[in-house]
């Protein structure tokens, strides 16, 4: 482990580059630091961090899988769809990759990684495609994991949304409402009128019951 505290991780967090030309289609920005370190900070006194294999789907630049790796993950899949942030992710943490950091170029819906410990994630909001938070997710269950950590645009009905999406399957899981905030990024796409653009996001955990 790396940091000592929440506050020195999101310091460290904020250091992550930014998308060179985001793709509105794909929903691309840094994750506001602020938000990642909580959920990250959340998984690793939760004991879902150090030691232990962590999955970012759609990693984008690598602000959650940077947080893994300092967080003591002793094995970190990056997988996104678009090769070119891909390669930001890999150029930023080759600096702290000790050969436990792996990338993947495909669609993070699509991947075959079985059995990890935990998945991350910030996925898109579907403000361009309904929907393909929740596809996301089912890829994140797919994964068979113990625990998924993600981050949802917050409405009322979030969580049954996603209760709505586990019930056909198998297993039984319980799904923690963390936190809910604003998260702030900056003015990036034609639609974005405001220099900093604000909107309310859910934390949300999902723990496969092992009873």
């Amino acid at each position: 482990m790396v940091v000592r505290s929440k506050k020195e991780l999101e310091v460290m967090l904020s250091n992550v580059p930014r998308f060179h030309t985001p793709r509105r289609v794909l929903e691309q920005y840094v994750c506001d630091s602020r938000i990642a370190s909580e959920m990250l900070w959340h998984a690793y006194m939760s004991g879902d961090i150090e030691n232990r294999v962590v999955v970012d789907l759609g990693c984008g630049t690598g602000i959650l899988a940077y947080g893994a790796i300092l967080l003591g993950a002793t094995t970190v899949f990056c997988i996104d769809i678009d090769c070119r942030s891909l390669a930001i992710a890999r150029d930023f943490l080759k600096f702290h990759d000790n050969g436990n950091v792996f990338f993947a170029c495909l669609d993070a819906r699509k991947t075959t990684l079985r059995n990890v410990d935990t998945v991350i994630m910030n996925p898109p909001f579907g403000v361009y495609k309904r929907g393909i938070d929740m596809e996301f997710l089912i890829s994140a269950v797919n994964l068979k994991p113990h625990v998924i950590y993600t981050i949802h645009r917050y409405s009322d009905r979030l969580i049954h949304v996603i209760e709505r999406v586990l019930k056909k399957y198998k297993e039984e899981y319980k799904i923690i409402l963390l936190l809910t905030d604003v998260m702030m990024i900056p003015q990036i796409f034609e639609t974005h009128v405001k220099k900093v653009h604000r909107f309310n996001v859910a934390v949300v955990k999902i723990v496969k019951n092992m009873e």
